[in-house]
C-alpha cells in the first residue's frame, strides 16, 4: 500500500501534465495556422501523438533511473556490509593487553577515522616479563591502508618470537613490506622490547610520532631508528636502551593524535592526562578522548585521521627474581 499510493500519484500527475501540455501545443498550433476542419483534425492527432511519444519516452527515463538508484542503493548495503565485516576482522587483529605484572600495567584505544583505517597495534611475550609492542600507522587511508595489515602483523609475531631486537625487526619487517608492496604503501612504526626484570626499554623508531618516556628521568622522547619500514632498499635502524623506574609512563601515539591536537606537545597531553594515582587505563582515556575532541590542523576543516594510543605504565617497583 504504501508503494501503489505513490505510484499512482505520479501516474495522475503525470498524465495530468501531458494533458495539460497537448492542450498548449494545440492552442498554439490552431492560432498560428488557423487549419480547416481537415487540418484541424491532422494537428489535433499529431500533438496527440507527440505528447504520447513524450509520456512514454519520460516514462521509460524514469523506469530507467529507478532501475539504477536501486541498483546503487543495492551496491551501497553490499559495501556497508563488506566494510563491517572488514572492520570486525582488523578488531580481531588487535591482540589482549598483557597482563598487569611487576607493577606493570597497559591499555591501548585504537579509533578509525572510517570503518576501518590504517593504524595498528600488537604485543608478543618473548619470555616471562619480556613484551615486545609494536605500534604502527600504514600510509594512506581506508581500504588501501588496512589491507596490509594482516601481513604486517604475522610478519612482526614471526621476527619478535625469533628472539631478534628491535632494530633487526625492523629491518627485517621493511624488506618483507617493501618486497610485498613496493614501496606503495609503507608504514611508520615503533617496536619496542619491555624487560620488567632488566628495568629497561629497548626501542627502534622507524619514522614515526616519536613516542615520550616520562618519570623520574624526565622526559625522553624516542626518536633513534630509521626510515619508514617499506620505504626504502636494505634500511638500517639503530635502537636505544632507555631505564625505567617506578612512577615512569610511555606513552605511544599515531600521528592522528598529535594532528588532532594541533600544537599541543605529547608532553603537555600526557601531564594534563595522568593525575595522583592515575592508572593507565585512565591516562588512555583522557589522551584518546582529548584526540576524539581535537578538530585537526588549522585551516584543514575536513581533515580527519585514525588515532591511536597505547600507553605502558610502571606504578611500582618492578620485582626482579
Amino acid at each position: 500500500m504504501n508503494l501503489t499510493r505513490p505510484a499512482l500519484a505520479a501516474s495522475v500527475t503525470a498524465a495530468l501534465g501531458v494533458y495539460v501540455l497537448a492542450a498548449a501545443l494545440e492552442t498554439i498550433a490552431i492560432r498560428g495556422l488557423q487549419p480547416t476542419e481537415w487540418e484541424l483534425a491532422w494537428v489535433s492527432d499529431l500533438v496527440l501523438s507527440v505528447a504520447l511519444g513524450v509520456a512514454v519516452y519520460v516514462w521509460r527515463r524514469l523506469l530507467a533511473t529507478r532501475h539504477e538508484l536501486a541498483q546503487r542503493e543495492r551496491d551501497a548495503i553490499v559495501l556497508q556490509t563488506q566494510l563491517s565485516v572488514a572492520a570486525e576482522i582488523q578488531r580481531r587483529l588487535l591482540p589482549p593487553l598483557p597482563p598487569a605484572r611487576n607493577g606493570c600495567e597497559w591499555a591501548a584505544a585504537l579509533r578509525p577515522a572510517g570503518k576501518i583505517g590504517g593504524d595498528f597495534y600488537d604485543f608478543v611475550e618473548t619470555a616471562p616479563d619480556t613484551w615486545v609492542t609494536l605500534i604502527a600507522d600504514v600510509s594512506g587511508k581506508g581500504i588501501p591502508a588496512a589491507m596490509p595489515l594482516g601481513s604486517l602483523r604475522s610478519t612482526f609475531r614471526a621476527l619478535a618470537e625469533h628472539g631478534l631486537c628491535p632494530s633487526q625487526i625492523l629491518a627485517n619487517l621493511s624488506s618483507a613490506f617493501l618486497q610485498d608492496w613496493q614501496g606503495r604503501p609503507y608504514v611508520t612504526c615503533i617496536v619496542a622490547a619491555f624487560d620488567l626484570h632488566a628495568h629497561t626499554i629497548v626501542y627502534s623508531n622507524a619514522g614515526h610520532t616519536p613516542a615520550i618516556l616520562v618519570g623520574q628521568s624526565g622526559t625522553r622522547h624516542l626518536v633513534r631508528g630509521g626510515p619508514p619500514a617499506g620505504l626504502l632498499v636494505d634500511a638500517k635502524y639503530d635502537q636505544e636502551v632507555l631505564s625505567v623506574h617506578a612512577g615512569d609512563t610511555c606513552l605511544f601515539v599515531s600521528d592522528g593524535v598529535t594532528e588532532a591536537l594541533d600544537g599541543v606537545s605529547l608532553e603537555t597531553l600526557l601531564r594534563t592526562s595522568s593525575g595522583d594515582g592515575a592508572s593507565a587505563a585512565d591516562v588512555c582515556d583522557s589522551v584518546i578522548a582529548k584526540a576524539l575532541a581535537g578538530r585537526g590542523p588549522a585551516g584543514d576543516p575536513d581533515w580527519d585521521d585514525d588515532r591511536t594510543v597505547v600507553v605502558g605504565m610502571v606504578r611500582d617497583a618492578p620485582h626482579v627474581n
